[in-house]
């Protein structure tokens, strides 16, 4: 199995996992043959790509960290909280909906707690907001589950990550849609995402200080060049700065109206950059060791150039997995760029869109 790029669909392949609609329909099963109006309606959702199986990737398997069916009834979840936040209504019932859902994505990610993750971007344009807000959390719980977090810590953690954008509802929808970088009033106003989520959830629900005050310091970062109060290193609590490198990689590793995603291994490398500057050191070694840089069934170029496929990544050297040459003399052999010292000088140049 492997995930492609929307552009890459042709008919006749197979779909790899269930594929949901915006309203957590299951639209196309798994091992569905793909024709023309199955990928036109995959086009018309905004998927950036979809999981499939081939000759190139059959033996492949990759793990779910929480499953597709429950992803979508976080991302229902979320959205319907919004929904009942902008018509500033009873929040009571959403919120325990939330803390449901929250439970449910501890207890499977509990459940794979040594494999690393491989985050690819699932989501819709129009629902862009829920589907990162699921991400966020999957991400901030799995750091939490690594730092040896108890479940009921982990509660709040992924309470304040499943929330941490709810904000948004209060800013003019005119800016959060803009194609386009925003002006410096656009930006000021933007900003104040953070403390006007904050606000809504310390005076209108019974959820945990610890997060809504994540909500509150998401964007604060580690040297105190972040908003809204430019807290520093241990002044910004423990949940903001797990949940703020959840935050920047699956916002960067995801296509938006104005600019297309970035590649994941070049978000891995944007976050082990901010080490020690925008994010908390911690987080980011922890982060690291769990999140492929290169996820299974990644199509890659080597510098010797070889074309392969990954099959395997480590935790401890994310940046150079074992791979399946699909090219070359060496076609079909598998060889780990970690451990074969003999390949010290060959790394991964280019991800290639096939």
């Amino acid at each position: 199995m492997r995930f492609i790029s929307v552009y890459c669909l042709r008919n006749g392949m197979t779909l790899g996992r269930d594929l949901y609609g915006k309203n957590g329909e299951l639209l196309l099963g798994n091992g569905q043959v793909l024709q023309e109006s199955y990928i036109e309606r995959i086009l018309a959702l905004g998927y950036h790509g979809v999981y499939i199986c081939d000759n190139l990737s059959g033996d492949i398997e990759i793990q779910e960290t929480v499953n597709q069916e429950l992803r979508m009834k976080a991302v229902t979840t979320v959205r319907d909280t919004f929904i009942i936040t902008r018509a500033q209504g009873n929040v009571s019932d959403a919120m325990e909906n939330t803390k449901a859902i929250v439970r449910r994505m501890i207890e499977e990610i509990l459940s794979h707690s040594n494999a690393m993750i491989n985050m690819v971007d699932m989501k819709v344009f129009d629902d862009y907001t829920f589907f990162h807000s699921v991400n966020v959390t999957v991400l901030s719980l799995v750091m939490g589950v690594s730092l040896g977090f108890p479940e009921s810590k982990l509660i709040r953690l992924g309470l304040g990550a499943l929330l941490h954008d709810i904000g948004k509802v209060f800013i003019d929808k005119k800016i959060l849609d803009k194609p386009g970088p925003l002006d410096d009033e656009e930006m000021e106003e933007m900003n104040k995402h953070a403390a006007l989520g904050y606000e809504f959830l310390r005076d209108h629900s019974e959820l945990p200080v610890t997060s809504y005050v994540a909500v509150l310091q998401h964007h604060e970062r580690y040297d105190g060049t972040g908003y809204p109060y430019g807290l520093k290193g241990e002044e910004i609590s423990e949940f903001a700065r797990i949940i703020a490198v959840a935050d920047v990689y699956d916002a960067l590793n995801s296509d938006r109206p104005y600019r297309r995603a970035i590649l994941a291994s070049n978000a891995m490398e944007y976050i082990m950059g901010g080490s020690g500057t925008h994010f908390d050191p911690l987080c980011v070694e922890t982060f690291v060791r769990k999140v492929a840089a290169f996820p299974l069934g990644t199509v890659v170029r080597l510098s010797n150039g070889m074309s392969a496929i990954v099959v395997r990544n480590y935790a401890d050297c994310c940046i150079r997995p074992s791979v399946r040459v699909l090219s070359g003399e060496w076609q079909g052999r598998i060889i780990s760029l970690r451990d074969d010292h003999t390949l010290r000088n060959v790394t991964i140049s280019e991800v290639l869109d096939v």
